[in-house]
């Protein structure tokens, strides 16, 4: 019997946070027009279910032979949009094209994007006026308060932003040369006279900020990444026949207002980005993978000739890194990462989320021919962000679902300004990335009822 590692895994996993998770009709994602009266009504026979138990359920009750489970066929509702699952990617010629033998009704390709700072990790103890400090001051700059740093940070990026967006996208600066021009901005006011401005302290803000070190992964980052791969799996046999689940293909994207350090920052916190998003029309390249087993041969090499290791030692090195490459390192995978910065386009703007969908209809394509990718789709943009990420991707033609590590026990929704007047967005609201993961029954509810045909 097939057993996903979450279950397996389940002591690492157990949190004092972890709760019981329920699925009500009440807060699933919807566009509401302010004279439109709200249903607030529970769905009737919802139960409780623990992360594992709602993957491990999902697996083993769509596998064949026996125990054949049909996909979730939600009621119709008075807002529901029946035919908003039908349609394909925006950008297709000629509208929705048919595949012969398939019911285009059925969405059987699932595409979730993910925000990357503030959805999969955040800055350490969410100061960034103490990272920077930490750095002016090996670079020997010392004395500086982090509250300070903080105030005088965020006046130099809001002015920065106002007059070069898109980190100096239409300005026709470098990413680089944007945040060097924000460490200038800064810092300036805070150094006091005749202390000289550090000249490597930009270099080093850019290279530590494109690294592990400024950062913490949210829990339920990494256990999202193991759920995902063994849903991947069970599209897969789906695929072939071996089971009887709704989505035959999984991609999982990030897409980010930033430059493309977020790709060294996601491999420096063991997730691996397999492509970048090179242009508008989603156009893909494959990122050199990098190997632990081979960085571990070089170290190991050079520790020998220096006679800081023996051969047991050496063996035993290998070993560990063999089994980082082979359990973690290809067990968090982003399939694409797309950033505001090489596109040219930034959230909430649709553009930067249409050629997120456009990469994904190719990526599919790619992997499993032209017939798969033509089939319907489902999306959904988890982030941070309750105008870049819920508005944009609703706007954009998907779901978009609000991530706050914070929330009180027991959100479960909340309501958000839409950019035309009268018009607000009924947000699924999520507290780890793991209520993302299990939900992908649940979530193909909330997309005929929120969300816009793709």
């Amino acid at each position: 019997m097939f057993l996903p590692r979450t279950v397996l895994s389940r002591p690492l996993l157990s949190s004092p946070t972890r709760h019981p998770l329920r699925i009500y009709r009440s807060f699933l994602v919807r566009s509401i027009h302010m004279s439109q009266p709200l249903s607030e009504g529970k769905g009737k026979g919802d139960s409780g279910s623990d992360y594992d138990d709602v993957l491990r359920n999902i697996i083993q009750q769509t596998s064949l032979p026996g125990g054949r489970m049909a996909s979730v066929s939600p009621s119709p509702s008075a807002d529901s949009h029946s035919s908003s699952s039908s349609s394909n990617f925006v950008g297709e010629e000629g509208g929705e094209e048919s595949v012969e033998g398939v019911d285009d009704g059925e969405p059987t390709n699932l595409l979730i994007t993910l925000d990357a700072l503030g959805t999969l990790y955040g800055i350490k103890n969410e100061n960034v006026g103490k990272q920077y400090g930490d750095i002016a001051k090996k670079c020997g700059v010392k004395g500086l308060l982090a509250h300070d740093i903080n105030k005088s940070f965020n006046a130099a990026y809001k002015e920065l932003a106002a007059s070069h967006p898109n980190y100096g996208y239409a300005s026709g600066m470098t990413p680089k040369e944007w945040w060097e021009q924000l460490t200038i901005k800064t810092f300036t006011p805070l150094i006091p006279f005749p202390v000289p401005f550090p000249p490597t302290l930009a270099e080093e803000l850019w290279n530590t900020f494109a690294t592990n070190g400024p950062y913490t992964i949210f829990p339920g980052t990494i256990p999202f990444f193991w759920n995902m791969k063994d849903l991947k799996k069970l599209a897969t046999r789906t695929r072939k026949g071996q089971a009887d689940w709704k989505f035959r293909t999984i991609t999982i994207g990030v897409v980010s207002n930033s430059d493309e350090r977020v790709i060294d920052i996601l491999s420096s916190l063991d997730v691996t980005a397999v492509h970048r998003v090179i242009s508008r029309d989603g156009e893909l390249e494959e990122i050199p993978r990098k190997s632990v087993k081979q960085e571990s041969r070089r170290l190991t090499k050079a520790l020998r000739e220096a006679g800081a290791v023996g051969r047991q030692s050496s063996k035993i090195l290998r070993q560990i890194a063999i089994t980082k490459d082979e359990v973690i390192g290809r067990d968090q995978v982003v399939d694409f990462v797309a950033t505001s910065c090489r596109l040219g386009a930034a959230k909430p703007q649709k553009e930067i989320f249409e050629t997120a969908r456009e990469a994904a209809r190719r990526l599919v394509e790619k992997r499993f021919g032209s017939r798969e990718a033509k089939r319907g789709w489902e999306w959904y943009h988890v982030g941070d962000n309750s105008k870049e990420d819920v508005v944009g991707a609703y706007e954009a033609g998907g779901v978009g679902i609000l991530f706050d590590p914070k929330k009180e026990l027991g959100e479960t929704e909340k309501f958000i300004e839409g950019s035309k007047d009268g018009v607000r967005y009924k947000a699924m609201l999520v507290g780890d990335l793991r209520e993302v993961a299990e939900f992908t029954e649940g979530l193909s509810f909330l997309y005929q009822t929120g969300g816009v045909g793709l």
